[in-house]
């Protein structure tokens, strides 16, 4: 963990508007390896930052920005499983 980054664990789900993180884990939930191995095939894998570009005014999906170029679509419930520690900058 690098210095500018929380001790503390939360999910991509919970991030507000413009908040940037840094992935640290992709639990498998109900969903098992399938979606684990296709959100890696995104670019959801550990040491990878997040941003939350948009929330839609129901919760979902989410518009999130993964790594510089890499623009995504996500559910709520999948944005859940990612865990994230925030970047304190």
């Amino acid at each position: 963990m690098s210095l500018n980054e929380s001790d503390t664990l939360i999910s991509l789900g919970s991030l507000n508007k413009n908040q940037t993180a840094v992935i640290d884990c992709v639990d498998t939930g109900i969903y098992g390896e399938v979606l684990k191995n296709r959100l890696k095939a995104m670019g959801f894998v550990k040491g990878n930052t997040v941003r939350v570009l948009r929330r839609f005014w129901w919760g979902s999906p989410l518009q999130v920005q993964v790594g510089k170029t890499t623009v995504i679509a996500i559910r709520q419930a999948e944005a859940n499983l990612i865990m994230v520690r925030l970047l304190c900058i």
